[in-house]
């Protein structure tokens, strides 16, 4: 009884407070504020072919999904001094022909920031995911479209991910700073079977131009990972990069990669070393292209050496009607927080994003992905595809249909973790403006 009372005290007090800061308000500013909200909501029908990835016993289903949701942000200007955006879907997720697995997703995305004193900023950065879908995309502040985590959920659980990424940033020349980076990873799912996941790691990270044509970034990374059934981790990073810039439009740089990972018995610790070469350059305003070589090899405590090329090509073109996105990578990756953890794995992926504006109203897109993965701790060979188009009409300014569909398939030399996929979907999303 006390605590309900002080709970009832304690919302009278919050609404009290802010309706006393009301009228300090200028009411056209409060107009102005809402207008920054824009709620909408969506409504999504999906068939898929087979709901849970398993190789045998296929299930199909159609899966019918209502999203409302709500999007803020403060400013366009990416400069101002204080800026948020927030996003945030609630998702009301019905299968047709397998009701107990129906749920409720969420799916928010935080980006604030502060800047004082002139050179100072902090930044928070969160994203929060609750979801069933096996096939999940990576999450990480710059969007990496086509990229997903390699560990893949057979079953419909229901997972939580979280990243927070609070960091700090003193600027003390026009390209010069130095930042400190904290972030949190938190895993969960509900799958008996699954790997839960909580992962502290701390960047601190300085560039530094000597000049207009030479400048470094050197970089340091500590990690911190607890598992429920694995052995525990504690990695560590040192990074530099010294870079040459011919003119504003090429750049040569030379990298090198220090890692090594320390797990708690019975786990093999291992250190990694990859050196590489690069260029950057601007064709255009419009059209950049990347090219990193390097070659890593990985020292285990016990076992055998792992080495192989590293790579990172691409070529970017963004003009008013046409994005495209073209990259070749490759190397080695660590799995840490996904489903199955899996740790230490060499890769090579192909990655196609066009975006095309057909007409005012009518847009196209195209993703694919292409990657061979090979997980070393466990001897498992993967070929993983997927990939698919999405046509998008906007009848009115607040009304968009879009239509698609992907095919999704896992190749593996473990023929538990084979699956073949097909996806389609139609969704009517309605919109402020």
């Amino acid at each position: 009884m006390m605590g309900r009372k002080k709970s009832e005290w304690v919302k009278m007090t919050v609404l009290g407070l802010f309706l006393a800061a009301v009228p300090s308000m200028a009411w056209a500013d409060w107009v102005d504020a809402l207008r920054k909200f824009k709620p909408r909501i969506s409504v999504q029908e999906e068939y898929t072919s087979n709901i849970d990835l398993t190789s045998e016993n296929e299930r199909e289903d159609f899966i019918t999904t209502v999203s409302p949701g709500l999007g803020f942000s403060a400013t366009e200007n990416r400069q101002a001094k204080i800026g948020l955006d927030l996003d945030y879907s609630l998702g009301l997720v019905f299968y047709a022909h397998n009701s107990e697995d129906n749920y409720v997703s969420h799916t928010g995305t935080l980006n604030t920031w502060y800047s004082f004193g002139h050179r100072w900023t902090l930044r928070v950065w969160d994203r929060y995911i609750r979801s069933q879908d096996p096939v999940e995309e990576y999450v990480a502040i710059e969007v990496q479209p086509g990229v997903y985590y390699p560990g893949t959920q057979r079953g419909r659980y229901t997972y939580e991910r979280n990243i927070v990424e609070p960091s700090l940033t003193y600027q003390f020349g026009k390209e010069d700073r130095l930042e400190l980076i904290y972030r949190n990873n938190y895993y969960e799912t509900e799958n008996p079977v699954g790997e839960d996941s909580l992962g502290h790691t701390a960047i601190p990270r300085l560039t530094y131009w000597f000049n207009i044509h030479n400048g470094v970034i050197l970089e340091y990374t500590y990690l911190n990972v607890d598992y429920d059934f694995q052995p525990d981790l504690t990695g560590n990073r040192g990074r530099g990069r010294y870079t040459y810039r011919f003119n504003p439009k090429t750049s040569i740089f030379v990298d090198y990669i220090y890692d090594s990972i320390d797990y708690d018995p019975p786990g093999v610790d291992f250190s990694v070393h990859n050196p590489s070469v690069g260029i950057t350059h601007a064709f255009t305003p419009t059209l950049n292209a990347r090219l990193q070589v390097g070659y890593f090899w990985r020292d285990p405590e016990e076992g055998e050496t792992t080495e192989g090329l590293s790579v990172d090509a691409g070529i970017t073109q963004r003009t008013r009607r046409l994005t495209l996105d073209l990259a070749v990578q490759g190397g080695y990756h660590y799995d840490f927080f996904s489903y199955e953890t899996l740790g230490f794995y060499r890769y090579y992926r192909g990655v196609a994003s066009l975006s095309y504006q057909l007409a005012q109203r009518l847009s196209f897109s195209l993703i694919g992905t292409v990657e061979r993965d090979e997980y070393v701790d466990i001897d498992r060979k993967d070929w993983f595809y997927r990939g698919g188009p999405t046509l998008s009409y906007q009848p009115w300014r607040w009304l968009t249909a879009s239509l698609g569909g992907t095919y999704g398939q896992r190749e593996s030399d473990q023929d538990l973790n084979d699956y073949e996929e097909w996806r389609a979907f139609f969704r009517l999303t309605a919109a402020a403006w």
